[in-house]
């Protein structure tokens, strides 16, 4: 499955300091520049989980470190590639989907 980088917050941490670190952690990439694409809720009749969704620009890539218990794969492809995949809904995680168009929209392709 596909998935853009996400990740729990941390008791008291905000949801843009939850964003840098699981990037950072997951990927390896350091974003410059952060813009917020508001929240998703992903079963709003079933749970009251809030997900805060941004779009990271200007990267530096580095190596990942992610949690031991994460089995993570780390693969890059063209943006509007992922874009696409979501309109074939040839991706169905949520929080992937809606992140991608909203940035699409961000980034007016």
């Amino acid at each position: 499955m596909w998935e853009i980088p996400a990740g729990k917050l941390d008791a008291g941490e905000a949801p843009a300091v939850c964003a840098v670190r699981e990037l950072a952690e997951e990927t390896g990439v350091r974003a410059r520049t952060w813009l917020p694409l508001g929240i998703y809720i992903g079963a709003p009749s079933i749970f009251n989980e809030l997900l805060s969704l941004y779009l990271a620009r200007d990267l530096d890539v580095g190596a990942a470190a992610p949690d031991a218990d994460e089995e993570l794969e780390v693969d890059w492809l063209p943006f509007h590639e992922a874009v696409e995949h979501v309109q074939r809904a040839e991706w169905n995680d949520g929080k992937t989907a809606m992140g991608l168009m909203r940035a699409a929209y961000q980034l007016r392709l």
